[in-house]
């Protein structure tokens, strides 16, 4: 699909599958990769879950592993972040300057945990910073998730609610009368796709954690493109913003660690507008 079909799709459907962005020759390795640096960190991700729950917050669902700001351990996946198909429809949607919000790695266990419907920073309530209820009829960023494996139904293709991108709220708090955010509900769908292809979608879109019933992990990539005028500074540690709503309160909220001034450097030249904005030193 061009661009403009895809921003057409996201509008109208909340998401859209972008098939081939990462070649099917060069997809193996970057998993690999991306899995190694996930699993070499995952004892220190473990203690912030737990920290987090322990002050009360709902964080993700067990047996998910993570990796925050992964292109500071991995750069292989760098040189299709400049996608342009992707950046082509989300400037259709934003215009220009768009700016990368995060890049995790995400890898859901055989046997992970299901998770609660929610929506994607700054709509999920449950956040210290958020854009409040009822939401404007506004894209404000956009999600996506990276196939290192193939997604299937099995093995825990992320959970969809088709059209929710288009309410004026999201059900994480748990608040919302009839709808139980953490049971399964008769039009989810599974998003489906081959290792490769990009899931991009609206972060109103409603979504959750599916539980992988295979034998294997199901390895992605989260990252979030957000337009030029979308205030970031409360998800980025040691900006004021994130000192007076996170930290000073106690609050929970997407964090993300700045790139290092080597890795910036390093990166593909198309791919470094979309980092400028936050990097060390």
């Amino acid at each position: 699909m061009e661009p403009d079909e895809i921003a057409r799709h996201i509008r109208e459907n909340g998401c859209c599958i972008v098939e081939d962005v990462i070649p099917s020759g060069e997809v193996g390795g970057i998993r690999e990769r991306v899995l190694r640096a996930q699993a070499a960190n995952d004892a220190a991700h473990q203690a912030r879950e737990k920290a987090t729950r322990a002050r009360g917050h709902r964080v993700g669902a067990r047996g998910v592993g993570v990796l925050k700001q992964a292109i500071n351990h991995d750069q292989s996946f760098a040189p299709y972040l400049a996608d342009r198909r992707i950046v082509g429809a989300l400037e259709i949607i934003f215009g220009p300057w768009l700016r990368i919000s995060c890049t995790d790695v995400v890898v859901n266990h055989p046997g992970n945990e299901r998770g609660y419907w929610h929506a994607d920073w700054p709509f999920n309530q449950t956040n210290a910073s958020n854009v409040p209820t009822p939401y404007p009829d506004a894209m404000m960023h956009a999600s996506s998730l990276w196939m290192l494996t193939d997604f299937t139904a099995a093995n825990g293709g992320t959970l969809l609610l088709p059209g929710t991108h288009r309410k004026d709220h999201n059900p994480a708090t748990g608040d919302i009368a009839g709808f139980d955010n953490e049971a399964p509900q008769p039009t989810e769908i599974n998003a489906q796709g081959r290792a490769g292809s990009v899931l991009l979608y609206d972060s109103r879109q409603w979504h959750a954690v599916a539980p992988n019933r295979s034998g294997s992990p199901r390895v992605a990539l989260i990252v979030r493109y957000a337009p030029w005028w979308l205030n970031l500074n409360p998800t980025h540690k040691g900006t004021p913003e994130h000192e007076m709503m996170v930290v000073e309160t106690g609050g929970k909220n997407y964090e993300m660690e700045p790139l290092g001034r080597d890795v910036y450097e390093g990166l593909p030249e198309e791919v470094k507008p979309l980092f400028r904005h936050f990097v060390a030193g």
